[in-house]
């Protein structure tokens, strides 16, 4: 009998350890990689990839800043990194990628649709990573020569008690009436050098007629004045000093909320001319792959929508949803983007110096 409750005692034994480490490989099994978890050691390792790292964006300051500070800084500080805004304009942050090429402070730089295409031909940034998720729901423009942020156009804003019809094409900026009333930016910059180059196209011209261009130019009668920021330009808009101005979509916008008399127009002859706010990663960045997901997150239809409500910028994420009224006053669906121009940006930064020397000499000094 007692022979008999050894092995009994002997065989529950044996049937408990067998049973306890078939309930610890249950539990190692719920918690393996390949059922989706992670253990709590792995976790502590994977959750913030990018613990210690800094990211250092140069951008625009109001709705981008905004925007990045809503939509993108916590998810980033989640992984473990931070986010450091350099705010200014395109042109320091342009000089700041070529000056710094070796060892760059800026991870990721904000810039137009040709310096950023000029940068990556020089070898000062990176080219455009196509497996960047939301990369694949932009526009097609937004692919390419950087990653696209928004999309403008640049139209013309005018004063419509200063004219005796409505202007809707780009000639018509040389009516008699107009003449010594148009007001240019400054040259070279987006605007100017557009300008510039629709003063050919309107007229049979290429982009690479540069001297034709500028003559024809001149015969506007000399600029109404060079205007340095929006609220300028208001301010003799409404004066009637200046009659029209070749400005982006979103300016106009900004320019009414401003509460200057104008009237905007997409207009013919050529045609709208696209433009495109672009983000690009320094070429030796040292944080490319964190550079990545703050451009995925700025390219997420919430983000997208958000730049268009608070600036005007058009979204290139084709799955951001605009209401009707904000929707008609931005560049908003496919229909809208193929209506666009797009310049002969090569040839324009191929003669930008000799371009600026004339524009110096026979419009400024007009």
């Amino acid at each position: 009998m007692k022979n008999s409750r050894t092995v009994i005692l002997a065989m529950i034994l044996v049937l408990t350890l067998v049973l306890s480490a078939c309930g610890n490989n249950t539990s190692t099994n719920s918690n393996s990689p390949n059922n989706g978890t992670n253990s709590s050691a792995n976790t502590g390792e994977t959750a913030k990839p990018y613990e210690g790292q800094t990211l250092v964006v140069g951008v625009w300051g109001g709705p981008h800043e905004k925007v990045i500070d809503k939509y993108i800084r916590g998810p980033l500080e989640a992984l473990g990194a931070e986010v450091e805004l350099v705010l200014g304009g395109t042109g320091d942050r342009t000089a700041l990628l070529y000056a710094e090429k070796s060892n760059p402070s800026m991870d990721i730089a904000f810039l137009n649709i040709y310096e950023s295409k000029q940068a990556i031909e020089d070898g000062v940034a990176q080219d455009v990573d196509p497996s960047v998720p939301n990369l694949a729901n932009s526009y097609e423009i937004a692919q390419s020569w950087g990653y696209g942020s928004s999309i403008m156009a640049l139209g013309i804003a005018y004063n419509p008690e200063s004219v005796t019809e409505p202007i809707d094409s780009w000639d018509d900026l040389w009516r008699d009436e107009l003449k010594g009333e148009i007001s240019v930016s400054t040259f070279p910059g987006f605007e100017a050098e557009s300008f510039l180059a629709i003063a050919g196209l309107a007229f049979g011209k290429t982009e690479a007629d540069l001297e034709d261009n500028i003559a024809k130019v001149e015969e506007l009668g000399g600029l109404a004045m060079t205007h340095y920021n929006l609220d300028e330009l208001a301010l003799e808009i409404n004066a009637g000093t200046v009659s029209a101005a070749p400005v982006f979509n979103y300016q106009a916008n900004l320019l009414k909320e401003a509460g200057a008399s104008i009237e905007f127009v997409y207009p013919s002859n050529p045609g709208p001319i696209l433009a495109k706010n672009t983000m690009v990663i320094s070429k030796n960045s040292k944080n490319t792959e964190l550079a990545k997901e703050f451009i995925n997150l700025m390219l997420s239809p919430e983000a997208q929508a958000e730049l268009a409500a608070l600036g005007f910028y058009g979204p290139v994420n084709t799955t951001a949803v605009l209401d009707e009224e904000l929707a008609s006053k931005v560049l908003y669906g496919q229909e809208a983007v193929d209506s666009m121009i797009t310049l002969d940006w090569s040839t324009i930064i191929d003669q930008r110096s000799a371009a600026t020397n004339l524009w110096n000499q026979k419009i400024l000094n007009n």
